[in-house]
C-alpha cells in the first residue's frame, strides 16, 4: 500500500473544517432531540447497563470527565429521563436508570442518528474507495448538516 504524504497546513485546514461540521451536527442534535450529544451517550450507557452504573463508571466508560457526567446527569435527573437510587448496604452508590420518558428519549435519539447516519451515506463524495478521509467524512457531515430532515427516509 502507498503512503501519502500530509501536509500540515492542508491537515489543518482540513481538521478546523471537520471540527465545524461536528459543531453543526451536535448543535443540530441538540436543538432536535433537546438533550447534547454527552447527554445522549450518558442514557445510552444507563439504558445498556440499567441500574449497574454510577456517574463514576459512566465518565470512565465514556471517556467525559465526571464534573461534565455529573452535571449531565443531574439535568436529565432534574428532567425526569434518569433515576438514580440508594443501595441498601451503601448509601454512597447511587446506581442508575431510565425512567419512561428517559427510554423514549434514547429511542427517539436513535432514531435521529440512524437517520443520519443514512443521509451520511448519500453524500456524493469525489473518490469510490473503500476508506474514508477526512475530507470526506467532513462532506458527509456537511450533507447531514444542510439537507432538510424530511429528505431521506
Amino acid at each position: 500500500m502507498k503512503s501519502r504524504d500530509v501536509h500540515a497546513e492542508s491537515f489543518f485546514e482540513s481538521f478546523m473544517e471537520l471540527k465545524r461540521e461536528l459543531e453543526k451536527a451536535a448543535t443540530r442534535f441538540q436543538r432536535t432531540m433537546g438533550i447534547s450529544v454527552d447527554q445522549y451517550a450518558i442514557l445510552h450507557n444507563i439504558l445498556e447497563n440499567p441500574g449497574k452504573l454510577t456517574s463514576a463508571t459512566v465518565a470512565d466508560s465514556r471517556g467525559i470527565s465526571r464534573a461534565a457526567v455529573s452535571r449531565g446527569i443531574s439535568q436529565l435527573i432534574r428532567r425526569g429521563y434518569v433515576e438514580q437510587s440508594y443501595k441498601s448496604t451503601d448509601r454512597r452508590v447511587r446506581p442508575l436508570s431510565l425512567t419512561t420518558s428517559g427510554k423514549q428519549l434514547e429511542i427517539d435519539c436513535h432514531e435521529a442518528l440512524e437517520k443520519a447516519a443514512r443521509v451520511m451515506s448519500t453524500a456524493q463524495l469525489a473518490t469510490d474507495h473503500e476508506t474514508i478521509t477526512v475530507g470526506e467524512l467532513t462532506q458527509m457531515l456537511a450533507a447531514l448538516t444542510t439537507k432538510d430532515d424530511t429528505e431521506v427516509d
